[in-house]
């Protein structure tokens, strides 16, 4: 996803990374649209007897108001599509980082209450807090991972000229055996490389835990399991009241609702019809594009130019729609699964670091009580004032 200046209208124009006006094909077909409409022109001036003449613009004004009509809708939806899978991702991260934070702030003050009294049991909160924080991460990595990775990123991957069913994907991705994803180690990670694409876990998994995801067919419901196991198996240590605890297997539920809702829009492609049929509207308008700007303009110079243009306006609107249909992968305009990830996991150190941790446990170290005097600057405080029969 590119963040850019939008106030240089200039620099804004003449941007070449991410956009689809200076891309070869777009060029290439609006400078042989141009061309086409030079040699009307040409055949005009010339006084061919098949030279192409238009007595009436009806037709051709029908014809680009259902092509017109036809790519703004489309891209209406592919902008809906983008947007929903933005504003998921964020719901999937939210409620997901608020299920932990829930956790370990009830582990926290347990370990506080058992530090002392049962050093056994405060171990035993402690290292499942370690491992819930191992586990949320990798959970972050799977997901991120399988919408990367989805049906509509893969046909584009494997650029499959014909069509496929969502069956024949899935028996290719298992025959195919298709692996993790990479992933690095936070204290050894490079913050300052941007180019990488490796996702940033606090270990990487066991062997143990590499053999079941391998043999699942579902690996972020595999690690998902794993979470609401701990949890579930911590329930008895963690003194809370159960209905509190509750929370936190709410808030996972709602960022896989969330995961879920990111996932149809990663394997749900747009609708073939249409899209076929729009490319055939596109092309036959883009055909008689030089014919209907020569027999209006007439002119060998405005009339190329012209035909550049409209070709282009549509053309680039029809590809600013594909761009955002398939809002996952790794193209330049995609969202970037990798950052998001990665603002995750700077949530979970956070809330776990020592220093706030020990911050929490003792929340006045370090501050003078007699700051918090009211009397010390120089406020009057007012005696207290009984109302009769407002007496506690």
């Amino acid at each position: 996803m590119l963040l850019y200046y939008n106030k240089s209208f200039f620099w804004l124009l003449l941007e070449r990374r991410g956009s689809v006006f200076f891309r070869l094909d777009s060029v290439f077909g609006g400078l042989f649209i141009a061309a086409l409409g030079g040699v009307v022109q040409y055949m005009r001036d010339s006084g061919w007897e098949y030279a192409p003449q238009i007595h009436h613009h009806y037709a051709f004004q029908a014809l680009g108001a259902g092509v017109t009509f036809a790519i703004v809708f489309r891209t209406q939806l592919a902008w809906n599509r983008y947007w929903e899978a933005v504003t998921q991702l964020h719901f999937m991260y939210s409620k997901w980082a608020d299920a932990f934070s829930q956790f370990q702030a009830f582990a926290e003050v347990t370990r506080k209450n058992v530090q002392e009294k049962d050093p056994v049991k405060a171990d035993r909160i402690r290292l499942k807090q370690w491992r819930l924080k191992i586990n949320y991460a990798l959970l972050s990595t799977v997901a991120a991972d399988r919408l990367t990775t989805g049906d509509n990123q893969r046909m584009e991957e494997v650029q499959v000229k014909g069509v496929r069913t969502r069956n024949t994907m899935r028996v290719d991705k298992e025959a195919q055996d298709f692996g993790l994803p990479k992933m690095a180690v936070r204290k050894e990670f490079d913050r300052m490389d941007s180019k990488t694409d490796a996702y940033v876990v606090f270990e990487k998994p066991s062997a143990e835990q590499v053999q079941l995801m391998m043999a699942s067919n579902d690996i972020v419901s595999t690690v998902m399991y794993w979470i609401l196991w701990d949890l579930a198996d911590c329930m008895k240590d963690i003194e809370i009241a159960p209905p509190i605890q509750s929370r936190m297997y709410q808030e996972l539920s709602n960022g896989m609702l969330g995961f879920n809702n990111c996932l149809k829009i990663a394997d749900v492609p747009f609708p073939l019809p249409f899209a076929q049929l729009l490319g055939l509207l596109l092309v036959a308008f883009s055909a008689f594009i030089p014919v209907y700007v020569i027999n209006f303009t007439g002119s060998p110079i405005a009339g190329p130019i012209l035909c550049f243009f409209l070709f282009e306006s549509l053309w680039c609107l029809n590809e600013v729609a594909k761009e955002l249909e398939n809002p996952f992968g790794q193209d330049t305009n995609d969202i970037s699964l990798t950052d998001f990830h990665m603002r995750f996991v700077d949530c979970l150190e956070d809330v776990t670091v020592d220093e706030q941790v020990g911050m929490l446990r003792n929340p006045f170290l370090g501050i003078d009580p007699g700051e918090d005097d009211p009397e010390k600057h120089g406020i009057e405080v007012l005696p207290d004032v009984v109302v009769p029969g407002m007496e506690i």
